[in-house]
C-alpha cells in the first residue's frame, strides 16, 4: 500500500466520521482541512490533529498535493470542490451523498473524473455496513430462495428526499439491481420550521424484483426497517438508532434470530461503515479500479430521487428508467408554486 495524503473540505458533523475513517486507515495521513467558517475549522483541526488548515479549499488543493479529497460540504455544495479536486490532480474523491442536486451536475462530476482517471466514491453508507453486505451475500447464495421483493421504511423527520432518501434508493438498487419504472406520491410540508417531505414509492426492477419505499412521516422518532421476501424465506432488519440493525431470518415455518439457519452469524457492531468506506477508497487507488459505490451508483440513486419528484410533478405518472432529465423536477415545482418553499434540514438556503 502506498502512503496517501488526504484532505477534507467542510468541517461539520459528517466530516468527523470521515476523519475517524482516515485515522483507522493504514498508510493514510489526514493532512489538511478546509472550511469557510474559521471557528469550525479550528475546532475540527484541534480535535483531529490536522495542522494544515485553510478557509479556501482552492488554496488547500494548490498547496497540499492531496491524493484523496473528502467532500463534506452542504448538499448543494458538492460539485465545485469535486471538480476542483480533479483539476488539482487528486486521485480519489470521496463525496458525501447526495453527490449533486440534479443530474446535469452529477453527469459533469462523473465525466470529469473519468477524463482525469480519478476515482469517484459516493458515501452511501449501507454499501459499507457489514450487516447489509452480509445479507446481500446470503441472498445471492440463495438463503431465502429467489428474491421477490424488498421494502425500505425510513420514518421520521428526515428532511428533503435529496438529504436522506438517496440512502434508501441506493439500498433498493444495492439489492434489486437496475430499476425499470417507478410510481411515487410525495407531500411537502413544514414541521417545526424544518423542511419535511413524505414519500411513498413503488419500483419495478429489470430482474422482476419489486421494491417499495416509505419515507418521512409525522413521528417524533427515527426508524429504519428493511424486509427482503424470497421464495424460500424472509429477512427483516430494524434500526432504531445509529446504523446497527437487529436482524431476523425465517425459512418457511422455521424462525431464527440474528443468525441464518446454517449457523453463519451476523456481523456485529464492530464494523464501522466509514472505516470500511475509507478502506474502499484506498483499495480503489491501490488496485486502480472503480468502486462498488462509485459515481454511476451515486448517479443512479440521485436519478431515482429525481424520478420520484417527476412522478409527483406528473400527478403520479409511471416514470421509466433510465431517467435522464437534466434539470431538477423539484426546482420546477418550487418555481411554479406547486410545492411550498421551506427550510430543509441539511440545506443552507430556502428551497
Amino acid at each position: 500500500m502506498a502512503g496517501y495524503r488526504a484532505g477534507i473540505v467542510g468541517c461539520g458533523h459528517i466530516a468527523r466520521f470521515h476523519a475517524r475513517g482516515y485515522r483507522a486507515a493504514a498508510g493514510v495521513e489526514l493532512a489538511a482541512a478546509a472550511d469557510i467558517v474559521p471557528e469550525a475549522l479550528e475546532t475540527f483541526g484541534e480535535e483531529w490533529g490536522v495542522a494544515n488548515r485553510y478557509t479556501d479549499y482552492a488554496e488547500m488543493l494548490a498547496e497540499e498535493k492531496l491524493d484523496i479529497l473528502s467532500v463534506c460540504t452542504r448538499n448543494h455544495q458538492h460539485v465545485e470542490p469535486t471538480l476542483a479536486g480533479v483539476e488539482a490532480g487528486v486521485g480519489a474523491i470521496f463525496c458525501e451523498k447526495p453527490m449533486a442536486m440534479n443530474l446535469r451536475e452529477a453527469d459533469g462530476m462523473v465525466a470529469a473524473c473519468e477524463r482525469a482517471g480519478a476515482k469517484l466514491i459516493v458515501d452511501h453508507t449501507m454499501r459499507f455496513e457489514a450487516n447489509y453486505v452480509h445479507i446481500k451475500e446470503r441472498i445471492e447464495q440463495g438463503a431465502i430462495g429467489e428474491l421477490l421483493s424488498l421494502e425500505v421504511q425510513a420514518v421520521g423527520d428526515l428532511g428533503e428526499l435529496t438529504h436522506n432518501a438517496t440512502h434508501s434508493f441506493d439500498t433498493l438498487c444495492m439489492f434489486g439491481g437496475e430499476p425499470e419504472w417507478m410510481f411515487a406520491h410525495l407531500e411537502r410540508d413544514v414541521n417545526r420550521n424544518r423542511g419535511r417531505e413524505d414519500l411513498s414509492a413503488l419500483v419495478g426492477f429489470a430482474n422482476g424484483v419489486r421494491g417499495k419505499l416509505t419515507y418521512g412521516g409525522y413521528t417524533n422518532y427515527r426508524y429504519e426497517g428493511f424486509v427482503w421476501e424470497g421464495t424460500e424465506g424472509r429477512i427483516e432488519a430494524r434500526v432504531h438508532s445509529g446504523w446497527l440493525p437487529r436482524v431476523r431470518y425465517w425459512t418457511h415455518d422455521q424462525p431464527g434470530e440474528t443468525e441464518f439457519r446454517d449457523g453463519a452469524p451476523m456481523p456485529t457492531r464492530e464494523n464501522d461503515p466509514w472505516e470500511a468506506a475509507i478502506g474502499e477508497v484506498v483499495a480503489c487507488l491501490d488496485e486502480d479500479r472503480r468502486s462498488f459505490s462509485g459515481g454511476s451508483e451515486g448517479r443512479l440513486a440521485l436519478s431515482m430521487t429525481m424520478a420520484a419528484y417527476e412522478s409527483r410533478r406528473q400527478g403520479g405518472l409511471r416514470i421509466q428508467f433510465p431517467f435522464d432529465m437534466q434539470d431538477s423536477p423539484l426546482d420546477m415545482m418550487l418555481e411554479s408554486g406547486e410545492l411550498p418553499r421551506i427550510w430543509g434540514r441539511g440545506i443552507s438556503e430556502w428551497t
